[in-house]
């Protein structure tokens, strides 16, 4: 698929795929190979596409001709973008953005965790992940994603910390007013007595000053690329945000370019 023509996004927005049991494919190994080819380059160098793999990845038991011409139009998009990576520059410190799409999954109902960390302006930890349970709620939703980032967030703070870099709380933004309420509010109450007493250590995370949720608008949300598929526009706002936002080809081309200047002087 080399000659293709290229996709904007990895996948179409608004889009939903589904298990259906009909145009099953004949052989599924090679749905297989080509998602777990995808696994391992958005997990290396391109986490633009982890929510669209993740997404894949759900079908392989059973793959049908759907979820192959999905895949095939994530290759489309990786055939136009090549020599996108992510690139690191400036100094910004350890920040989070964690987000869900409550109920995304049509056949079991269950709510996607979406979260990104950043660091020198770029992608150094992500996820796309369906929650292990059905959340109720969008405030429940958010608040289990919540407790998925936070966990990654208190072992990237230690390992920072071992490197030598100041173990500051960990900026986590979040887009739900609805769930920050329930990360500073100890008590229960009748929507929240059912939620699994695991999910509720963020709370003791945010007192102990090991991270600190603030309100971050929708619309500036980066994790939002990585819960649902987005239109292009806001797509190249989130492959910037985490950093897939530069040609290495020309990065290379101009690192060589004054190698070779210096070299001249």
């Amino acid at each position: 698929m080399d000659k293709a023509t290229p996709n904007k996004t990895p996948m179409a927005s608004g889009g939903k795929l589904t298990k259906t049991g009909e145009g099953l494919l004949p052989d599924g190994n090679r749905y297989a190979e080509l998602v777990g080819s995808l696994l391992y380059l958005s997990t290396t160098t391109r986490p633009d596409i982890a929510f669209a793999v993740g997404v894949l990845s759900h079908f392989m038991p059973c793959p049908e001709e759907d979820h192959i011409r999905a895949a095939k139009g994530l290759l489309r998009y990786l055939c136009g973008t090549t020599r996108l990576g992510v690139v690191y520059s400036g100094s910004e410190p350890l920040q989070e953005f964690v987000d869900a799409d409550w109920a995304g999954d049509i056949d079991g109902r269950r709510s996607t965790t979406g979260y990104v960390f950043t660091c020198n302006g770029g992608a150094i930890a992500c996820a796309s992940k369906r929650q292990s349970t059905v959340a109720t709620s969008t405030a429940e939703a958010e608040y289990v994603a919540a407790a998925m980032a936070t966990k990654e967030a208190l072992w990237l703070r230690k390992l920072l910390s071992a490197l030598g870099v100041d173990g500051r709380a960990v900026a986590m933004g979040e887009d739900s007013q609805s769930c920050l309420a329930l990360v500073n509010n100890p008590a229960a109450t009748g929507r929240t007595k059912h939620v699994d007493v695991a999910y509720h250590m963020v709370r003791d995370y945010q007192a102990r000053g090991d991270v600190a949720f603030y309100f971050l608008r929708s619309a500036e949300m980066p994790a939002d690329g990585l819960t649902k598929p987005l239109p292009s526009p806001a797509f190249s706002a989130f492959r910037a945000a985490v950093g897939v936002n530069e040609d290495l080809g020309a990065v290379v081309r101009g690192a060589e370019l004054g190698n070779f200047l210096l070299g001249e002087c």
